[in-house]
């Protein structure tokens, strides 16, 4: 009976010792898994916070280049000269294609629910960023593009009112590349830094 009860208490501690091993290895592949996830979520923020650097500097130098026209044509009118109006010829669909992505909420969502608030409205504003860029764009390409001279001023040397939407237009281009800017740097990118810091 001693016997038979030894081999239990063997075969018991045997089956312990399998479980043990079992149990340690799942938990091991477990983490792995969860460092590989974790690696592949630190991996993509810290591309979309390339890509932000990236788009945000495209921004500036393009808020630059429309407040530049913006003030130069104003001053020109002040002065009573009459400045011609040139095309802004801005695009920003292929910079703005990842981080449009990326600022869509629903990553963040995935990634870390607590962060996601602080895109408000990052995605829509490129969205309509773009399409006022673009409706922009092609206003000035069908007004200010000829083959033949075009008369900007009447004869009193005042711009004509059908060109009015000019100085508007460059007016409202530079406030939303100032309304991505500001989503960039107070949303997007102090989001992504502490998406990055949060997993590493």
């Amino acid at each position: 009976m001693a016997v038979k009860r030894n081999r239990l208490s063997k075969f018991f501690f045997e089956l312990f010792i399998v479980f043990i091993g079992v149990y340690g290895a799942f938990e091991l592949n477990s983490l792995q898994e969860s460092n590989r996830a974790d690696k592949i979520k630190i991996d993509y923020m810290k591309s979309f916070r390339s890509e932000l650097a990236f788009v945000r500097s495209h921004i500036i130098n393009l808020q630059d280049r429309t407040n530049k026209l913006l003030n130069e044509f104003k001053a020109d009118l002040d002065s009573g000269k009459r400045p011609i109006l040139k095309p802004l010829s801005a695009y920003l669909t292929s910079q703005l294609l990842i981080t449009q992505a990326g600022l869509n909420e629903d990553i963040f969502l995935q990634l870390n629910p607590g962060l996601a608030s602080s895109l408000s409205g990052g995605y829509d504003n490129i969205k309509a960023a773009t399409k006022w860029i673009d409706s922009f764009n092609d206003i000035c390409n069908r007004n200010l593009i000829s083959t033949e001279p075009i008369d900007f001023y009447n004869r009193q040397g005042e711009l004509k009112p059908e060109f009015n939407w000019y100085l508007e237009g460059l007016q409202i281009t530079s406030n939303y590349l100032r309304q991505i800017l500001s989503d960039i740097d107070e949303g997007a990118m102090p989001a992504t830094e502490a998406l990055i810091k949060s997993l590493e």
